[in-house]
């Protein structure tokens, strides 16, 4: 079924990385892209046609693609978590928004590299609920440049901004969520920008990291927030090429009106506007376009990235994981492919992911695994490849064994918990899952790539039902009456395991 590597050349492997010192260790970057839909990357085996990531595809074609991966939970808070420490973000009380945070006695990847001699760095989002280490660089890093919230804007990152919306409506900018603008942080000093991206100032930082530390092994961490909303406009290139409005920000506070899709505090209520540019209340016909532009972006951040790695001789030598956080959201008109919904359901199309790792040296290339496995696995991974020792015990396990040919299934089981009287639990092929009442809105496109006025309508409704997911990857067929006894030793699974897990605890807030 897979391309094998020999467990003696593995290990031959390792034994020339310890022999070498630094200049042999291999270096690690985890890269994680916000709310990206499942069939919107090539190498998926079901991708929409007006997908074009071929950066991406390249690198994942060079290792091992997770055919059945899987995010720790239908949100990115509570996922990074898991992917953070390698372990159920529940154990601690991280359910939902606001819960658990990131406590003392967590360990992170970056913590347990660092701790081996590896520089570390942060790029792009942080959004783990705060809790008692809130901040990146008690996170194990040692450098960082982001935000600490779960969304920022993608242009509007002057203290220059943020002194227009206080001069054009004072108070403006603490109104409902609106700080997800202006500077980013560095370190622990605020820094603007002006005529740039947040993609573009990852892809930079990025890069520079690569750079200063060629010759030291390292670890870089890079959450994207695109293709997170609010895409509510692109660079002029990508405007151009794809038939998409201009939108320029005006920052005269006594212009006669700032024009839709940025907010005007004297023309519309906040919370109106943040509905109708990150809820779909206003069908943006060019969302889809949007939102393929900003995809763009992010496989040319990976171009550079690679890039700077073959120019530096690094690439052979370099781990490089990437996924998305979660499941793809309607409300950036992401497209799952086949899967039930989206984000926020424990359905698949909430927590099912496009994933791949690739390394040269340690794992030989062109492998497409249906082994089940999920973020948390990263850790346990990183931890044999170093020879590091986590301190806690993992929900984790390492992934090299199908790296040496392995395809029998390395989890027992897997489980999802939102707190909220809503879960799911995934045994072999089965799943069964509590469903919530939730009510979600897609889109359709016309001929032009255009999305169309009337949103389609789809429906979940709370009850309990189990699938196959071998034969209904769709979630469509609910065969829970005909298996009672599956249904009755899942269910025991799955109360003993919440035994282990702690009650919802809700995190410190950010400072």
């Amino acid at each position: 079924m897979y391309k094998t590597i020999s467990s003696l050349g593995l290990l031959a492997t390792f034994t020339l990385l310890s022999a070498s010192g630094d200049t042999g260790r291999p270096n690690f970057i985890c890269i994680l892209v916000d709310d990206l839909g499942y069939a919107d990357v090539g190498f998926q085996e079901v991708v929409t046609d007006d997908v074009d990531t071929p950066h991406i595809d390249r690198l994942a074609k060079s290792g091992i693609v997770f055919k059945e991966a899987y995010a720790s939970s239908p949100i990115c808070s509570t996922s990074r978590l898991g992917f953070s420490t390698g372990r159920y973000q529940t154990r601690w009380g991280g359910y939902w928004y606001g819960q658990g945070g990131l406590p003392y006695g967590e360990q992170t990847i970056a913590e347990m590299l660092r701790e081996a001699g590896y520089r570390t760095m942060k790029v792009g989002k942080t959004h783990l609920n705060g809790g008692d280490k809130p901040f990146p660089l008690d996170h194990g890093f040692d450098e960082y440049l982001g935000f600490e919230h779960h969304s920022w804007d993608f242009f509007l990152l002057s203290e220059k901004d943020k002194a227009a919306y206080e001069q054009r409506s004072p108070g403006s900018t603490g109104k409902g969520k609106f700080f997800w603008m202006g500077p980013l942080t560095r370190n622990r000093e605020k820094v603007s920008y002006e005529n740039t991206t947040t993609t573009e100032i990852f892809a930079d930082e990025s890069v520079a990291f690569i750079e200063r530390n060629a010759k030291n092994p390292f670890y870089l961490q890079l959450e994207l927030n695109a293709v997170h909303t609010l895409l509510t406009a692109v660079p002029e290139e990508y405007a151009k090429a794809e038939g998409i409005p201009e939108y320029t920000f005006n920052r005269d506070p006594k212009a006669e009106t700032w024009d839709y899709p940025f907010w005007d505090p004297l023309r519309q209520d906040y919370k109106e506007w943040y509905s109708d540019v990150a809820h779909l209340k206003r069908v943006d016909a060019y969302g889809r376009k949007k939102y393929l532009a900003h995809l763009k972006m992010v496989d040319e951040t990976i171009a550079r990235i690679t890039q700077a790695l073959e120019l530096r001789g690094l690439l052979e030598n370099t781990f490089i994981f990437f996924s998305s956080d979660n499941g793809g959201s309607h409300q950036s008109y992401a497209n799952n492919g086949p899967l039930n919904v989206f984000k926020y359901s424990i359905a698949d199309g909430g927590i099912k992911v496009p994933m791949f790792v690739a390394w040269p040296e340690g794992i030989p290339g062109g492998i497409r695994s249906d082994v089940v496995v999920t973020h948390r696995d990263i850790f346990a991974t990183i931890a044999e490849i170093t020879g590091a020792k986590p301190k806690s015990s993992l929900d984790a396990v390492s992934l090299m064994p199908i790296a040496r040919g392995a395809d029998e299934q390395l989890h027992e089981t897997l489980v999802w918990d939102t707190g909220k009287d809503s879960w799911a639990i995934r045994v072999g092929d089965w799943k069964l899952a509590r469903l919530p009442d939730y009510d979600y809105e897609t889109y359709e496109l016309d001929a032009k790539g255009l999305v169309k006025d009337d949103l389609k309508q789809l429906a979940l409704r709370k009850g309990m039902a189990l699938y196959n997911l071998k034969e209904d990857v769709g979630e469509t067929n609910n065969v829970i009456e005909q298996h009672p006894e599956k249904v009755a030793a899942m269910r025991r699974i799955y109360n003993e395991w919440r035994a282990e897990m702690a009650e919802p605890v809700r995190a410190k807030r950010i400072r």
